[in-house]
């Protein structure tokens, strides 16, 4: 079935007692209309992006990293690894499929979702983005990076070949 995760927009909302399940998803999705602005949207169209690629870009960045200008970069890396087909391997995906902290065995898992086991965007976003990582999955920054991590305390570690990339998680995750 169609999913509206990803569409409904973080925000704070005021809702009446009245109000109905749809009211609440009506409301929400015109919050999103309004915050993709006709700027994103010529941005969108210019990059040949539709809001359904955006959107799920969005939630990847949302998942994975904390500040604007990191979300800038890992997009930056993440539409490059798309561009050369490589598989994305995003951990977020496989937290996304399980509910659990990603572990090597989950990488197997066949899924859509498992961006290890599929090239592309999994199918489609893994949580609701907020509007930094929306506009960072547009305004991304290219770099000489190919590789990231995140470290318990939210830092983003970028690493241009992938020994380094084993070094960083050697340091940070373990």
């Amino acid at each position: 079935g169609l999913s509206l995760e990803g569409y409904l927009f973080p925000d704070s909302y005021e809702f009446y007692e009245s109000d109905n399940p749809q009211d609440i998803v009506r409301k929400m999705l015109f919050r999103l209309d309004q915050k993709i602005t006709p700027a994103l949207k010529t941005e969108m169209e210019k990059q040949g992006k539709s809001l359904f690629e955006v959107l799920t870009m969005a939630s990847l960045l949302e998942k994975e990293v904390r500040t604007y200008e990191d979300k800038r970069i890992v997009a930056g890396i993440l539409w490059k690894r798309l561009r050369e087909s490589w598989p994305l391997q995003v951990d977020a995906t496989l937290v996304y499929i399980t509910g659990k902290n990603a572990k090597a065995s989950h990488k197997e898992i066949d899924s859509l979702y498992n961006t290890y086991k599929h090239k592309g965007l999994p199918l489609g976003p893994i949580c609701s983005p907020g509007l930094d990582s929306i506009k960072a999955a547009l305004y991304f920054k290219e770099s000489p990076y190919w590789y990231y991590i995140s470290t318990r305390n939210g830092t983003t570690i970028f690493s241009k070949t992938l020994d380094q990339h084993n070094i960083a998680r050697g340091q940070y995750l373990y």
